[in-house]
């Protein structure tokens, strides 16, 4: 059928007789070979399309399954990559993850679907830099709040109480979580202390909460993490944050990663710290050579960001990265904090060496102003990635730091300039 379908068609062109064209045909044995080959493949062709149609839905189905399933493969994947990497066997590294994720990989490919709003919420760590402010954009949308902490703390508002939860004890996180309808996992470390390790909290305890809200039959789980988080980095506070997302993905199926880039806010420990610095020091030392890349976002963004996901009734992605509007490179940002204050710093590069140590002796101190990883995050671009969603479908604009920080810096001589008033009265 093909070999005259081409035949009709060169005769047609050339207007050369049947005879003419066999005559061609002999003398060009390779294109009859191909030809000869086409036609037997013609009915394989239609049946392979046949086969494709039949397979459309079950790709689309496929999908959207590994919308859900997909991020918790590849972190997966990213923790048996860094443990073959370090010579481990196959076996352990396998040990590694039946570790990491305890015991709870079977539920991975499990699906929740959302069909009513969250009206009741536990947060953890709701006292914290990030946690309040989730509990305050929550309980201001009418939403019924449950702050879960290990120190006691004072509610706020009617519509808001506070539970006493260590997350490292199982029947206080159950105990946290019965009854609501949502759960957020705010706590986060950045310095060790006695049983309170990076794997302990970002891990294990994440894990544990996530596990036990999917036995309370929470509707919607959201877990903290952070721009960077990477289950094969050589770091163990990068890598436990990665393995922590594995960890609650695969505890909670559905369960919602948040990776925020570095935040900051008036009361801040980045901002205010690096201008506190600017307006001190004779001349600023930087992170290496200041080439590192950030992406700063303010943390009620963030908040406000958290409370849209467990309010919005249709089903969320399973990570948002959650990034300011521009993008610095780390002297660009110091610059850039510096003329907004109006100071005119001297930059001098330090290396990342001299950083670690200096970590490393301050980590000794109850408040230390620098941990060593806060400078294996300054060694890392902390950006959005660009092919995860973000604040643009949560309908979200990202404020300014130039801009947030002209408005403290106001605040802040205002506050000052009324201070001097009262003392001359």
């Amino acid at each position: 059928m093909l070999k005259h379908l081409l035949n009709d068609i060169i005769g047609h062109v050339s207007g050369l007789s049947d005879g003419q064209l066999e005559q061609i045909e002999q003398s060009l044995p390779a294109t009859r070979a191909l030809i000869d080959l086409l036609n037997q493949a013609h009915p394989i062709i239609e049946h392979a399309q046949a086969l494709y149609d039949e397979a459309q839905p079950l790709i689309d189905q496929a999908r959207k399954e590994w919308q859900t399933v997909g991020p918790a493969a590849q972190i997966l994947l990213d923790v048996i990559s860094h443990h073959l990497n370090k010579g481990s066997s196959p076996a352990e590294a396998a040990e590694a993850v039946r570790a990491t994720l305890g015991g709870s990989i079977q539920n991975v490919a499990q699906d929740r679907g959302m069909d009513r709003g969250v009206d009741r919420v536990t947060v953890f760590g709701g006292t914290g830099f990030v946690g309040r402010r989730i509990v305050r954009h929550l309980s201001g949308s009418a939403a019924t709040v449950r702050m879960a902490s290990r120190h006691p703390a004072r509610a706020e508002a009617d519509n808001v109480e506070h539970v006493v939860a260590d997350a490292h004890d199982e029947r206080a996180v159950e105990a946290a979580v019965a009854g609501a309808d949502g759960v957020v996992n705010a706590i986060s470390l950045y310095v060790e202390h006695g049983g309170d390790t990076f794997h302990s909290v970002h891990v294990e305890a994440a894990a544990r909460i996530a596990a036990a809200a999917r036995r309370a039959g929470i509707k919607r789980f959201v877990h903290l993490s952070g721009i960077g988080a990477d289950a094969g980095s050589p770091s163990p506070y990068i890598r436990n944050r990665g393995e922590g997302e594995a960890a609650v993905q695969a505890a909670f199926p559905g369960a919602v990663v948040i990776r925020p880039a570095v935040m900051f806010a008036p009361d801040d420990a980045f901002l205010t710290t690096i201008l506190g610095l600017l307006r001190t020091l004779p001349a600023y030392p930087l992170f290496g050579d200041g080439r590192t890349r950030l992406q700063p976002v303010h943390v009620d963004d963030v908040a406000a960001a958290i409370a849209q996901v467990l309010r919005q009734t249709q089903r969320p992605y399973p990570v948002y990265e959650l990034a300011g509007p521009r993008v610095y490179s780390y002297g660009e940002l110091l610059r850039t904090i510096a003329r907004t204050a109006g100071l005119r710093p001297v930059l001098v590069r330090i290396p990342f060496a001299f950083w670690n140590a200096a970590a490393a002796l301050a980590e000794n101190l109850p408040h230390p102003p620098l941990t060593r990883n806060q400078v294996e995050l300054m060694q890392i671009d902390t950006t959005a990635s660009g092919s995860r969603p973000g604040f643009g479908l949560l309908g979200i604009s990202p404020r300014s730091l130039e801009e947030e920080l002209k408005a403290m810096l106001k605040d802040t001589a205002e506050q000052t300039q009324k201070a001097k008033e009262a003392r001359t009265r």
